[in-house]
């Protein structure tokens, strides 16, 4: 019986956070786990107005952090991580008195790669800003727009247009339901 009081009062403290803390959960949650952050603040009391607004400004703070840690990663990857394995991969060839081979071997194609590629090309730039805020998740549909389409100067204003967008949707719909 004292366990079930422990969960009542931890329940009942979540429920008498202040206004602020339970918008900053939600801003929190929705620039990681954008699907889950509109139902997330209606069900903590937040209003229409204050849900939209904590998961617009959270969804799109995601997707600058994300932008531009993506874009730091992919340059790491591109200056170091090659110049570094392929020196590995000559001192494991020489260690085991083995010939260098003359070519570099394609990369093998998993589940995970077959569908990112699959959906780069079906869907192309407009599917992938469409999709990142509720299926792909922020951090992730960031990434793989960053990756893909980093040409584009107007990624970041269409990533956001696009939480933007969702954010207002699914608090409409929540609210109206």
């Amino acid at each position: 019986m004292q366990h079930f009081k422990s969960c009542d009062v931890i329940i009942e403290t979540f429920l008498a956070l202040s206004g602020f803390l339970k918008i900053l959960i939600v801003f929190a949650v929705s620039s990681i786990k954008f699907l889950f952050a509109p139902a997330l603040a209606f069900s903590m009391g937040l209003n229409f107005i204050q849900t939209w607004l904590s998961t617009t400004a959270g969804g799109i703070s995601g997707v600058i952090v994300f932008f531009f840690l993506s874009r730091w990663f992919l340059f790491l990857y591109s200056r170091y991580f090659s110049y570094y394995a392929h020196l590995l991969r000559i001192t494991v060839y020489r260690f085991l008195n083995l010939k260098i081979p003359k070519f570099i071997p394609a990369k093998k194609f998993t589940r995970r790669n077959r569908f990112i590629i699959k959906m780069v090309r079906k869907y192309g730039l407009a599917g992938i800003v469409i999709l990142t805020p509720i299926l792909l998740s922020i951090p992730v549909g960031t990434f793989i727009a960053t990756r893909y389409y980093s040409t584009n100067r107007y990624l970041l204003v269409y990533l956001s247009g696009s939480v933007l967008l969702w954010s207002l949707f699914m608090s409409s719909a929540i609210s109206l339901f």
